[in-house]
């Protein structure tokens, strides 16, 4: 039996008939299997609003985000790329990309260049400036990756890491 729930019109409250018990619900969820606190997508969700507050405080003064940082080190790691193998290397779709290339040029970091081989190409690259700030801004980076799994020892890190990245592929 799956009901669509439609807002009413003024706003006006539903009537409440029929609603399980505490106990009906209690029974179900246990069938279920279903709890809030353990659901992964709800422990990842949690875990990204964490490493986002660290980010955000460690980066307090920078205008940098954590997908720029991302591009930024993929530039920094690979060199001179094309939009869209930055897109797939950091899996950030066209729509998000565009964009913050577009502020990374504005700042100075990057500029676009047209590749040697194929003249129809043109290439993300750092500039002098992207190479500094890229360099600086790395290992506040990393030391908010280390923060975020301060709770775990190495080894759990480790296992940590191997499990996410099976998820996340």
């Amino acid at each position: 039996m799956t009901e669509r729930i439609e807002e009413r019109e003024g706003g006006e409250s539903p009537v409440l008939d029929d609603r399980p018990s505490p106990a009906e619900i209690d029974r179900r969820l246990k069938e279920i299997g279903y709890v809030l606190e353990d659901h992964n997508a709800h422990l990842v969700r949690l875990a990204h609003q964490r490493g986002t507050a660290l980010f955000q405080k460690a980066f307090e003064g920078y205008a940098v985000t954590p997908t720029q940082v991302a591009v930024l080190a993929t530039l920094l790691r690979y060199g001179d790329l094309p939009q869209n193998r930055i897109g797939k290397i950091t899996a950030i779709d066209t729509a998000t990309l565009s964009p913050l290339l577009k502020r990374l040029d504005s700042l100075g970091l990057t500029q676009r260049v047209v590749s040697e081989q194929d003249q129809r190409v043109n290439l993300i690259q750092l500039t002098p400036k992207g190479f500094d700030f890229t360099f600086e801004v790395l290992p506040i980076s990393q030391a908010v990756s280390d923060e975020l799994l301060a709770p775990l020892n190495q080894r759990d890190r480790k296992r940590f890491i191997e499990l996410i990245k099976k998820i996340a592929r």
